[in-house]
């Protein structure tokens, strides 16, 4: 029986002999002048990001102190406040009972419309003392300057032009 040579059966043969060695070279930048500038510039962001991290640290430090003077309740309110600006999720609200609530909002819509009427009454009272001073051909802003004109004004224009209209065919026939 025969056996069938196979590529990987004559590379175990000829290993010795197709062995390849390779040495690896990192790659050096050509200039160096270039990765100088960079690494300035990028030494100035740090020094930015440092100063904005310190700005950051500075203000949460402030805020601490400013909540260290409250009630203990006030405390907790602002200590909750802080945490939600810094991203954290709200607490979730109390709860309150269906008909409490409908109860509440009830009274909450009477007192409205109680206000809306004591404004309404005032507004009527204030309304009734002053009295408007105009003329009768007020029409506005623009046209207080210039007036308005009457009917009667137009009926005597158009009663002289209609006598000069017939002087002027008399003439013309002449």
């Amino acid at each position: 029986m025969s056996l069938v040579l196979t590529k990987a059966a004559l590379a175990l043969k000829n290993a010795e002999e197709n062995f390849q060695v390779v040495k690896f070279e990192a790659h050096k930048p050509k200039k160096k002048a270039i990765l100088e500038n960079q690494d300035k510039v990028e030494a100035g962001n740090v020094s930015e990001q440092k100063k904005d991290a310190d700005l950051k640290r500075i203000r949460h430090e402030i805020v601490r102190f400013g909540m260290s003077g409250f009630d203990h309740t006030k405390k907790e309110e602002a200590k909750i406040a802080l945490a939600v600006s810094l991203g954290a999720k709200p607490p979730k609200r109390p709860y309150v009972n269906y008909k409490e609530l409908m109860a509440k909002r009830k009274e909450e819509k009477v007192k409205d419309q109680q206000e809306k009427q004591l404004m309404k009454s005032k507004t009527i009272l204030q309304t009734v003392s002053k009295k408007k001073k105009g003329t009768k051909n007020d029409v506005g802003h623009f046209l207080s300057n210039y007036g308005k004109v009457q009917k009667k004004d137009l009926k005597q224009d158009s009663k002289k032009d209609k006598g000069n209209k017939k002087k002027k065919r008399s003439k013309m026939n002449i």
